[in-house]
C-alpha cells in the first residue's frame, strides 16, 4: 500500500444553484449535489457514495478478489482480506487477530 497514504477526504455541501453543474461520480457517472472528493496519492477523485469510493480505491484481496475494507492481512507484500485467504494462497504464520 506504499504511496497510497495519506488519504484526504474533502466534503463540503451547499445548495446548488440552478445553472451550476453538479459533481459527477467517476465510478457510476451519477450527477449528485452531495458528492465528495478523495485525494489519494496526490490524485483527486469524485464520488457520490462511499460504495463507489470503495469500489474505485480499496485494494482487492489477491486470493478472492473482494475489496478490503478494513485491516486485511499482508503477507510477503501481498494483500489479503483475511488470514484464511492468505493461507489458501500458501502463506503461513498469518492471523486475523493480533
Amino acid at each position: 500500500m506504499e504511496g497510497l497514504w495519506p488519504v484526504e477526504v474533502l466534503y463540503s455541501y451547499s445548495e446548488p444553484k440552478e445553472e451550476e453543474e453538479m459533481a459527477r461520480c467517476e465510478v457510476c457517472g451519477n450527477d449528485y449535489d452531495k458528492a465528495f472528493e478523495v485525494v489519494m496519492a496526490g490524485e483527486r477523485h469524485t464520488f457520490d457514495s462511499f460504495e463507489c469510493a470503495l469500489h474505485a480505491l480499496a485494494p482487492a484481496c489477491d486470493h478472492c478478489g473482494c475489496r478490503i475494507v478494513g485491516h486485511g492481512v499482508e503477507a510477503d507484500g501481498v494483500l489479503y482480506c483475511c488470514a484464511h485467504c492468505a493461507r489458501e494462497a500458501g502463506k503461513s504464520g498469518v492471523s486475523d487477530r493480533a
